[in-house]
């Protein structure tokens, strides 16, 4: 009797292989949206370029030109978007043929913008998430990052200390303005039972509008000018720049170290802290925590106060690092990209930290796209392929169906939105 030996047919490891790069995860469902947003973008590059709507009406008799005009001019566009947020081959190009300080500002220039938009963002969706991980939603980042800004600037242009001194010291105010802005709804939140929602929505108008009066007050205004922007900080008071020596328009600067270390710094607070785990337990199961003895009034103050404390950092970090001088639009909309910031990251410190760094790459790349291509695309597609990839990102289990991705569950789920914070 002989036995037949079974060989494993290599078709069998490329089919599993093949559902392996099938199966839904994080990663794959970042990637898949991020070709979904792309896609909708160039569709919508072709239909509101003229040049280009026109072109497809040529299509039967030169089918080649005319598909070849519409995907270099996309094609083009997203080289724009690339090469204006993360790198730029022909200024790398120059910086290898004649290695000097000029090309390498150039080669620097779009990373550099990048993390100067992403800065702000990555601590004010620090500030968000730690709220939306407890369940409770701070909408109010926007007034917590103008009220850092606003006492960040009263310092800044009052005093004329040593740099770490001055620079610690509008830290620690800013941070403490935006914790007691926040701690108004935390604390209406615990005793009375107000939603932090309304209340935090609120102080953004309340924010706004005394920003606007306190501009063109004595205390704020300069002298003898009263047109809506404030005192310039002294130069002791404002952060560092890593490249100033190469050019002044690279303006990354210390603040992204600080938003750096603000998500090691979150990332230890969920992981090994007494209070952290508090606060997770409260969000996952309120009833729950409560048995155990958590204080939940006491834990829904800290984490409102934590969130507006960072949302208050960063707008010190913008004030210092970029602006160095408040205006009625200063904060632009960073208060409220923190949530989506923070909700595209999942309320994970790293997943805010690597969202912010896409919305900044956006930021830049959108402006880049807009200047230098030949058929003036517009800034408002890139924050169309922003938003697309955004909605893709909270709605996984619309990517999970569109490629057909294997799931276990975790992306179909019907449940509460939960999920999110998990």
């Amino acid at each position: 009797m002989t036995t037949d030996v079974v060989q494993t047919p290599r078709s069998s490891r490329l089919l599993e292989i093949a559902l392996r790069v099938r199966r839904a995860n994080m990663a794959l469902v970042l990637v898949l949206a991020l070709l979904v947003g792309l896609t909708i973008g160039a569709f919508l590059i072709i239909v509101t370029t003229p040049s280009l709507v026109h072109s497809w009406a040529t299509f039967f008799s030169h089918p080649g030109a005319t598909i070849s005009q519409n995907f270099n001019t996309v094609w083009f566009a997203y080289e724009q978007l690339f090469e204006g947020s993360l790198f730029n081959f022909h200024a790398m190009r120059l910086l290898l043929d004649h290695p000097n300080k000029a090309n390498l500002a150039n080669a620097l220039g779009p990373i550099s913008l990048t993390l100067q938009d992403a800065t702000p963002l990555i601590v004010a969706g620090l500030g968000l998430a730690i709220g939306f991980r407890s369940n409770l939603f701070d909408i109010g980042g926007q007034g917590q990052v103008i009220a850092g800004g606003l006492i960040a600037g009263l310092i800044g242009f009052s005093l004329n200390l040593t740099p770490i001194l001055q620079v610690s010291f509008e830290l620690v105010a800013a941070m403490i303005a935006g914790a007691l802005l926040a701690s108004l709804a935390g604390v209406l939140k615990a005793y009375t039972g107000a939603h932090e929602v309304i209340v935090t929505m609120m102080s953004n108008y309340i924010m706004v509008l005394l920003m606007g009066y306190l501009l063109i007050t004595n205390l704020f205004a300069r002298p003898g000018v009263k047109d809506g922007a404030s005192k310039a900080v002294t130069p002791t008071g404002q952060l560092p720049y890593f490249f100033s020596h190469l050019s002044s328009g690279l303006l990354v600067n210390v603040g992204f170290l600080i938003a750096l270390a603000a998500v090691f710094v979150v990332q230890w607070f969920f992981n090994r802290s007494k209070t952290g785990f508090e606060l997770l337990m409260v969000g996952q199961n309120g009833e729950a925590a409560r048995t155990a003895g958590i204080n939940a009034k006491r834990t829904t103050i800290i984490t409102l106060c934590l969130a507006g404390a960072l949302c208050g950092l960063a707008g010190m970090l913008e004030l210092t690092g970029v602006d160095h001088f408040l205006s009625p639009n200063f904060g632009g909309s960073y208060g409220f990209d923190a949530i989506t910031v923070a909700l595209l990251g999942r309320n994970r410190p790293w997943g805010v930290f690597f969202g912010a760094i896409f919305f900044g790459a956006m930021y830049a790349g959108g402006e880049a796209m807009q200047a230098f291509t030949p058929t003036n695309i517009q800034y408002s597609l890139a924050q169309v392929i922003q938003a697309v990839v955004v909605f893709c990102v909270a709605t996984p289990a619309l990517i999970v169906e569109i490629f057909r991705l294997t799931d276990n569950g975790r992306f179909r789920s019907t449940g509460s939105s939960g999920g999110w914070t998990k």
